[in-house]
């Protein structure tokens, strides 16, 4: 891969291969990385949330026909 630094950016760098420019700056990269695991955990939580939410409703209509079964009605 052919890189060539990117003049007044020391934290770029340019791959000529694909004229993508890159971020050699670790600290960032790691502070972002951070960043999208905590977004992962954070959409994961709430994916969870909403499934519960989902199955405490079932779950709701379920007790509301076993009261009517009971209670003989229909």
């Amino acid at each position: 891969m052919s890189k060539a630094r990117i003049e007044g950016s020391p934290n770029f760098i340019k791959d000529e291969r694909n004229i993508a420019v890159l971020n050699t700056n670790k600290a960032v990269i790691a502070k972002h990385e951070q960043k999208m695991a905590e977004l992962r955990r954070n959409k994961q939580v709430d994916d969870d949330i909403n499934n519960l939410k989902s199955e405490v409703s079932d779950i709701k209509d379920m007790l509301s026909q076993i009261l009517k079964a009971v209670s003989g009605e229909k």
